[in-house]
Formats: structure tokens, sequence, C-alpha cells
């Protein structure tokens, strides 16, 4: 729901991770004897051998760090003739290899992203153990890995996520929101009905993408997820009439400096979730806090 942001420094890291692999040799074994050992030069070579009619200026490094565009006209190249340009079994596994073996945990607490980006839900942030970092996260492979292993190490391809959305999305290839380029929350807006206090109900409007938003949502199966948590609603409904706008003036006025930097701040702790757009990845939930909180003039 939310858009990760990835500065240069992470890129650069990310890259030098991969390149790290290599140092002293990339090689695996089987049963205590080598079954390939591979240098960084020998994957250039294996891609400009594969690929040159895609981009005559391909390499190792071009395909880490290729962007969004990059990758789907690859994935749209390889569609037109499979054969012809894949991977032979072999070769398939170095870049599943590498895939293992990179450090995970290390990549997602640099993206400083705490909530899965497909739905807002779930935490997925790491945890430190005997001094090494674990993370609650799995990377979802935008183009499957599987089909396309070129891509298994590219970092623009690794969404971290929450499982439940990793197992829904799995290997789908589906008109979504992309988290590295675009967002669900600028498109699409919760909405709350309610009967009484025992009978509300939640949907999901789209704002605009109307195609998109409604594929996203049904590939997460979010509408039917977020009616879970209508107690959230009910809570805000109750909070709206507890707090009024004179109320949150006068704790503002009150202990602002003290408890409190600025309005924004009384107001999470009110709804108890972030109301800022930039904020939505912090906590769970925050996208359905701030559209309803939005819906009852609370925020």
């Amino acid at each position: 729901m939310t858009k990760i942001s990835v500065s240069q420094k992470i890129k650069n890291d990310f890259y030098n991770s991969i390149k790290k692999l290599f140092e002293g040799g990339f090689s695996k074994k089987e049963k205590n004897k080598i079954k390939w050992s591979k240098q960084y030069n020998d994957i250039d070579t294996i891609l400009k051998k594969k690929l040159n009619n895609f981009d005559p200026d391909i390499d190792f490094e071009k395909l880490i760090r290729a962007d969004y565009n990059y990758m789907k006209s690859l994935v749209d190249f390889l569609g037109k003739n499979p054969k012809r340009y894949a991977l032979s079994k072999q070769e398939t596994e170095y870049f599943l290899t590498m895939y293992k073996r990179l450090k995970k945990a290390e990549y997602i607490k640099k993206l400083n992203i705490a909530v899965c980006p497909y739905c807002n839900r779930n935490y997925i942030f790491n945890f430190s153990k005997n001094n090494k970092q674990n993370a609650t996260a799995q990377l979802d492979h935008f183009f499957d890995k599987k089909k396309y292993p070129y891509l298994a190490v590219s970092m623009y391809n690794l969404v971290p996520s929450c499982s439940t959305c990793n197992q829904r999305k799995s290997s789908k290839q589906e008109n979504i929101f992309y988290p590295y380029l675009e967002s669900f929350n600028d498109c699409a807006q919760f909405k709350f009905s309610m009967k009484n206090t025992s009978e509300i109900s939640l949907k999901i409007e789209a704002k605009k993408e109307h195609d998109k938003v409604e594929k996203h949502i049904e590939v997460f199966n979010l509408e039917n997820l977020y009616n879970e948590h209508k107690d959230i609603v009910l809570e805000l409904i109750q909070k709206r009439e507890i707090y009024p706008d004179s109320y949150i003036d006068d704790l503002l006025k009150q202990y602002e400096g003290t408890f409190f930097n600025n309005r924004e701040d009384i107001l999470r702790l009110i709804t108890c979730g972030y109301v800022d757009d930039k904020d939505l990845h912090k906590r769970p939930l925050s996208k359905l806090i701030k559209d309803i909180s939005e819906e009852l003039e609370l925020i």
C-alpha cells in the first residue's frame, strides 16, 4: 500500500553484497565435492552470450541494478522466445544460489520499512539474535524467480513483504501496485458504513487506477481481511465523540513542548496510527486509520 524509498547508498550496498559472494570464488558443493565454481566475470559472460540480442551492453551489474522498466523489457523479450534465451539448469542454479546466500535481513533493515507495503497490516521489521540480524519479512520476487531466474538477485525485483502477502501473490504476474514506484495509498481509500455499533462494514474505493486497485484488492484479499478490523473503526467513531476539536486544541495548548511537539503527535496518540501519508509504513493499519479518521473529520 505504501511506496518504498531507496537511497543511492542502499543501491550500492546491495550491489556490493552480491559482488562479495564471489570473493574467493563462488561455488557449490555436493557430497564434499565441488559441483561448480564461478567467478563474477563468468556471469557477465553468460549474460552477454544469452542476452546480446536484448541488450548488447548488458552485464551483471546492470542486471543487479535494473529498474522496473528494464526488468519488464527483459520479461517481455524472454516471453517472445523463452526456449531460445532460457538459462540451462546449471546456469539457473547460479542465480538461485546467489539469492539463497543473499543476506536478506541486512537488506530489509536498510530499507527502513516496518510494515508490509502490499497490505499495511503486518509488521516486517528485523530482530537481533546472537548478534545477527533476523527478518520477520520475506522477499517477494515481483517477477517470479523460477520463471525469470535472470532477475533472482535484481534489487528492484525483491519486495519485502509479510508471509501472508508473499503466499497470496506467489508467482502471479498480475496488474498490481509495484511498491518501488507507486503506492496503493494514492489511488484507493477505505470507507465505512454503519447501521449500529454491531453492524459496521468496510469497503475500499478506487480514486483512480480502478482496474489496478481492484486487482490488488483481489490478489491480497484486502477487503475480506480488513473487514476483520471493524473494531478499529468502531473505536475511531467513539474517539471522535470523546475528542472534539476543542478538546484536542486544549490538549495541544496544555502539553505542547512537553508530551507533544505538534497536533499530529496528539492525533497519533488518539488514533493509535500514523496520520501522515509519508509515515504509513511505520505502523500496521495506519492507512485504514488515516482514511476513516479523515471521513470522521478527526484529522
